[in-house]
């Protein structure tokens, strides 16, 4: 499971790289061949959808809270993570359904990872309060960055526009970075080889789907976005 935690974002970076996005948020119209377009009962209001893709996995924790016993600090601190944003557009049922499937069974096998590693002897150096630090920054900046993205429009505007403000003025993409350092954070608190997996696949998928993010804002806004705004990692990429 460390393997294929590692393998499918991995596999999911790639397909953003050659522009086979999932069909959510801006990536539902970014294609004008998606035969999907006009097909109303295929789409499901992307706030809708965040709650297909961290309800399950939100429930596996409050189910792995009351039921295992024998939970350590650590293990508790791992459960304990979770984050949900706020969403706009559209997406694919069947995207949902995949991706909520995917962070359903990702959750559970990081709960059970860290449910067995109680037994080994613990890290001779220990991260756990280390990573709550970084978990806490990365939360943070996510959490603030989403907000800058969610009042973005008015009610019942539907153009995308140009984020301004925090981080977004540097790169295009920091709600991505700071999720990059809550996986950091919780890699640390955990001190797997499973989260560990799981957290690098995550990276360089968040890599290349800010670089998708990036090729599309430059298509959709052409001069009138800013060129030296990078992707993900501000002056850099």
């Amino acid at each position: 499971m460390s393997f294929v935690n590692l393998l499918s974002p991995t596999i999911g970076g790639y397909m953003e790289l050659i522009d086979k996005h999932k069909r959510y948020g801006k990536f539902f119209y970014a294609s004008s061949s998606n035969k999907y377009k006009n097909e109303e009962n295929l789409k499901l209001l992307s706030r809708n959808g965040m709650l297909v893709f961290y309800v399950p996995p939100f429930i596996v924790t409050l189910v792995a809270l009351a039921t295992i016993p024998r939970q350590d600090l650590r293990f508790i601190m791992v459960e304990y993570v979770l984050f949900v944003h706020k969403f706009s557009g559209f997406m694919m049922v069947n995207d949902a359904i995949t991706i909520g499937a995917s962070y359903c069974v990702s959750t559970t096998t990081m709960i059970y990872a860290q449910y067995v590693s109680q037994e080994l002897p613990e890290p001779s150096v220990d991260l756990k309060h280390v990573g709550l630090a970084i978990f806490s920054i990365g939360i943070t900046g996510n959490f603030y960055h989403h907000c800058i993205l969610s009042s973005l429009r008015k009610k019942g505007d539907k153009e995308y526009k140009i984020p301004k403000g925090g981080m977004f003025d540097l790169i295009i993409c920091p709600h991505y970075l700071f999720e990059i350092v809550e996986f950091i954070g919780v890699s640390c608190i955990s001190q797997t080889i499973f989260t560990l997996c799981f957290t690098l696949g995550t990276v360089f998928l968040l890599i290349a789907r800010s670089y998708a993010t990036r090729e599309w804002y430059i298509l959709k806004f052409g001069d009138t976005f800013r060129k030296d705004i990078k992707d993900i990692i501000p002056y850099l990429f």
